[in-house]
């Protein structure tokens, strides 16, 4: 690497080129930084005292499509200050033109052009100093050459020329701006081939990506050490489609989808932290390259890509699946690493192969996770660490049996995490405060249209039938009775009393008869979430709560219960166990002696059966068939054995062998309950193995 302070105006004389690579974001300067830019300018221009002005540093690298005629240069670094310096000459040059000025400052308009705009002799691209990409090349070449500009030319390059043309007032000023320009020093910063890392050093100046976005960061990272030509093509192959499915928002929807596509791909069971993306991103890739291509690399991140912006951002064509996404989302966008698991086991594979989630099951799977959603929401359920409850979930999803996987992983969340059952769902559909609910209107909306005949309710407001006003009109206070004030209070916001409407302000706070019979009124509504209403001659306790009721049971239809055989759930958490089973040794965990006895007991409970399933943990050894029958934990000299079995089912002849666990406050390194035994030798074993076959058999039945 070579470093050197030079004028600005140094560095562009002579015949040479500035390429902005293709992948570099493109000219992102304003007004405000145009308008400082130009200010410190026009200050050192009228300061005789001042003999330069620093402007920061430019980053090159050699680039192999060089000619001996017009070097060319890869801007690392710097094109910000570049391409704005370049308007602002532009600027000049046109406005000194219209002016009636031949020269500035001694110096003939054509050599200014020539100095530091165009290359003379060059031809078609190479005529230019600096070549920008996309919009942004042929917005600055059509001002360098004076014609009109498309109507897609680059907002920033047009804004930004047309501020320092409305600045270059009149001759003075235009004389005070060249001579501030020609004391523009930079530090030149040269990269050679194979030697600099331009990566690491376009971080470094850039303070780590201070005010780089991680899609920066990660484009820049994949594409700056290939060469232009390669540059070239993986960006229009693979990133150029991305930054479109990304739409204008790109950087922070990228950075999203990164999240998403790393956790994936990890196999991390939390959600990435946005901070980590970077950094995950660089270790991932350079495993990748070990093993694959930078095009198989990318054309992965762009084909997840794909299934994310299906989800997240409305992509999807398919009418089905697009309204499943609106609603999912409308709960929850955290759920997009399952939704991309699930949307690659739904794609058919390259080999043409049947995809192993078909249309109906993916819909039934998205069904599945919107009851989740909801259900959880209503219950008023933990919601703080939804995106690593998804991530986790993604994991467990197989690509070969990816509704059965899911199924499974959502029936084996516990406690906090746990699917609400019926029972949880209905009573807090009837007895909790719905309005406070962030989803409230979604849930009513969901509750109007189960149906082929839809209203569209986006205009809707909710209504309290009611009022929420506790100062209620004497017709409410008889209607509801006495106890007025606690019934008020106590199902003002409950299911049974919400609904929507199109007219919340005409209804006000009007008596039930007047919000039954003024123009539009419930007896005239057209929705199905007010026939209950219109039909009813008072508005009570009873009332609201009969109408959450049976509203409370159209819900359960909708957003039905999880079912999944139990059997199944406890074959995979086997699997699981099993897995796990596979990082402890029955050496590191019992003694010489007691490990002697435990093969042999193994062995004796492998001939019931071959299937049996011996799981070693850190402390212990369970033996299973789905579930857990005989657990042996280390003990000094001996092993002591639990079976899963109850004192009172254990044969006669063996009671004097074995203790009920229930008469222990606490058993080390045991979790199973009914009976404890001994073993020393292995005729302990022979004398038990009568209560292990009873424990076995009760674990099948």
């Amino acid at each position: 690497m070579q470093a050197r302070d030079v004028y600005l105006s140094q560095l562009t004389q002579g015949p040479k080129q500035f390429l902005i690579p293709i992948f570099q974001r493109t000219y992102s300067w304003e007004e405000p930084h145009c308008e400082q830019l130009y200010n410190d300018i026009l200050k050192g221009g009228g300061n005789p005292d001042a003999e330069t002005h620093f402007t920061g540093s430019i980053v090159l690298i050699v680039s192999h499509q060089t000619s001996a005629s017009i070097p060319q240069w890869l801007v690392i670094d710097g094109q910000q200050r570049l391409t704005t310096v370049s308007l602002m000459m532009a600027a000049l040059v046109k406005r000194a033109t219209e002016l009636g000025l031949e020269q500035v400052a001694m110096t003939p308009l054509a050599a200014i052009r020539g100095y530091y705009l165009v290359n003379e002799y060059g031809q078609g691209d190479a005529a230019y100093k600096l070549l920008l990409t996309k919009a942004d090349k042929d917005t600055l070449c059509s001002l360098l050459d004076n014609k009109h500009l498309q109507e897609n030319a680059s907002q920033n390059v047009r804004a930004n020329f047309d501020y320092f043309c409305d600045q270059l007032k009149d001759p003075e000023t235009i004389e005070q701006i060249y001579k501030g320009f020609q004391k523009l020093k930079v530090v030149e910063v040269v990269l050679q081939q194979n030697h600099d890392d331009p990566q690491a050093i376009f971080e470094s100046l850039n303070s780590t990506g201070v005010d780089l976005s991680q899609a920066d960061l990660i484009r820049n990272y994949v594409l700056m050490r290939q060469e232009y030509q390669k540059q070239t093509q993986l960006y229009l192959d693979y990133w150029y489609p991305m930054e479109r499915l990304f739409g204008s928002e790109g950087s922070q929807r990228f950075d999203r989808f990164m999240q998403d596509f790393l956790t994936l791909e990890t196999g991390s069971n939390t959600l990435l932290r946005s901070n980590d993306v970077y950094s995950t991103f660089k270790d991932w890739f350079a495993r990748q390259l070990e093993e694959c291509s930078v095009e198989y690399a990318l054309d992965r991140m762009l084909c997840l890509a794909r299934f994310h912006s299906a989800y997240m951002f409305g992509t999807e064509r398919e009418p089905k699946l697009a309204e499943a996404f609106k609603r999912l989302r409308t709960l929850a966008e955290v759920v997009s690493p399952t939704v991309i698991r699930l949307y690659e086991a739904h794609q058919a594979a390259p080999d043409n192969a049947r995809p192993s989630l078909t249309l109906n099951e993916f819909e039934l799977a998205l069904q599945h996770l919107e009851s989740y959603l909801l259900r959880r929401q209503v219950c008023a359920m933990q919601t703080r660490s939804l995106g690593n409850l998804f991530a986790n979930l993604a994991q467990q999803i197989s690509l070969e049996k990816p509704l059965e996987t899911l199924e499974v992983g959502l029936a084996r969340f516990k406690r906090n995490s746990r699917f609400p059952s019926d029972v949880e769902f209905r009573e807090a559909l009837v007895t909790h405060d719905i309005y406070s609910l962030r989803i409230k209107k979604f849930l009513l909306d969901s509750l109007e249209n189960d149906s082929k005949e839809k209203i569209d309710t986006s205009s809707f407001s909710i209504e309290h039938v009611l009022p929420q006003n506790e100062h209620l009109r004497p017709e409410w206070k008889d209607m509801l009775g006495d106890n007025w004030q606690e019934i008020h209070q106590t199902w003002l916001h409950r299911l049974g009393n919400l609904t929507l409407t199109g007219y919340n302000s005409e209804y006000s706070d009007g008596s039930f008869e007047e919000k039954k019979t003024t123009k539009n009124g419930f007896n005239e509504s057209p929705l199905r979430l007010n026939r209950f209403i219109a039909n009813q001659s008072e508005w009570n306790e009873k009332k609201i709560k009969e109408r959450g009721e049976k509203l409370a049971d159209k819900a359960l239809k909708i957003w039905k219960p999880l079912k999944v055989d139990e059997k199944l759930v406890a074959k995979y958490a086997l699997k699981e166990r099993r897995d796990r089973s596979e990082q402890y040794r029955l050496s590191e965990v019992f003694s010489q002696k007691n490990f002697v006895l435990l093969e042999t007991l193994k062995e004796r409970v492998l001939q019931l059966d071959p299937e049996i399933s011996p799981i070693v943990s850190s402390n212990n050894l369970t033996f299973y068939t789905l579930s857990p029958f005989l657990q042996a934990v280390p003990r000094s000299g001996h092993v002591g054995v639990i079976m899963a079995v109850e004192m009172e089912d254990i044969d006669s002849e063996l009671a004097g062998l074995v203790q009920t666990t229930s008469d222990w406050s606490y058993i080390r390194n045991g979790s199973l309950t009914g009976v404890y035994g001994w073993i020393y030798s292995e005729d302990d074993i022979d004398r038990l193995m009568p209560a292990v076959q009873q424990a076995y058999e009760q674990a099948l039945s």
